[in-house]
């Protein structure tokens, strides 16, 4: 991803950085054939990071919500509401935004809504929103525009709500079952803890979802290192992993395959940690 060439506001070099490889990492198996999503920078004047909609055949980007006053707040936002889709996601420019904010061809200036935005409706009746598009009729041309943005808030819609299944994933079995794996490089996407029950007091295992820079995922168990005092905290002696945390994977054994909503994990075993 390119990033973006002025200073990143209130952020340093390192933060910045992993935020670029969150995003990367999510970007694996989408495109930019319909167009993309982009996460305008916060400023000293506009301190709100946005989400917009760029369409290719449009001059103009379309502008969604505010997603949050911190970059890491905003990026987990955007990759909840993207989730289901395969649209591709950047960070970008504020000022590549900037003329769009005062737009107002999306105000509506008729009806119960009178007066405000689409982005706003859009947020609380999307309903709304969908019989503009797709029911509204006037004699006059100069609703054509406003029509023309409601289709664009409808095409989000679609792309919010899309089920899982639709979504491509890059994702492959990796080797074979009883394979031997070195020198993996794995980036964490989640962290559950979980609680041997083989054993009589709490050890505290962490199981972790993680990816390869190809994008295929993994499961695995670093189990605990000693008893803990609660069934809901780690000990003190084991390591705790965090999220997006990469991990160098010495050597593990592929224990299994399996596939879950048209993604496919690797289950490994025996995993040893540089």
């Amino acid at each position: 991803m390119e990033q973006p060439t002025n200073h990143l506001y209130r952020l340093s070099p390192e933060i910045a950085d992993r935020q670029y490889k969150r995003i990367e990492l999510f970007n694996r198996g989408r495109n930019r054939d319909k167009g993309r999503y982009a996460i305008s920078m916060a400023t000293v004047f506009r301190p709100n990071y946005s989400l917009w909609r760029i369409f290719p055949e449009r001059t103009s980007p379309l502008f969604v919500r505010i997603l949050g006053v911190t970059l890491e707040a905003a990026i987990d936002r955007a990759f909840a509401l993207l989730q289901n889709c395969n649209v591709w996601l950047d960070l970008t420019d504020n000022s590549d935004f900037g003329a769009f904010y005062a737009e107002t061809d999306e105000i509506i200036p008729f009806g119960k809504y009178k007066g405000k935005h689409l982005s706003e409706i859009f947020y609380i009746d999307p309903s709304y929103v969908h019989w503009l598009a797709n029911k509204f009729t006037s004699d006059s041309r100069k609703y054509d525009r406003l029509t023309e943005q409601a289709k664009c808030f409808s095409i989000v819609h679609f792309e919010f709500t899309i089920h899982k299944p639709r979504v491509s994933s890059v994702s492959q079995f990796v080797r074979n079952i009883g394979d031997r794996l070195k020198n993996l490089q794995l980036t964490v996407l989640n962290v559950r803890l979980q609680v041997d029950t083989y054993k009589p007091d709490f050890y505290v295992d962490q199981n972790i979802l993680a990816a390869d820079r190809d994008g295929n995922r993994f499961t695995f168990l670093i189990k605990a290192a000693a008893q803990s005092l609660t069934p809901n905290a780690l000990s003190c002696r084991s390591r705790k992993v965090e999220k997006h945390e990469v991990l160098q994977v010495k050597s593990a054994k592929v224990m299994s395959h399996y596939e879950s909503h048209g993604i496919r994990y690797t289950r490994l075993g025996y995993v040893k940690l540089l």
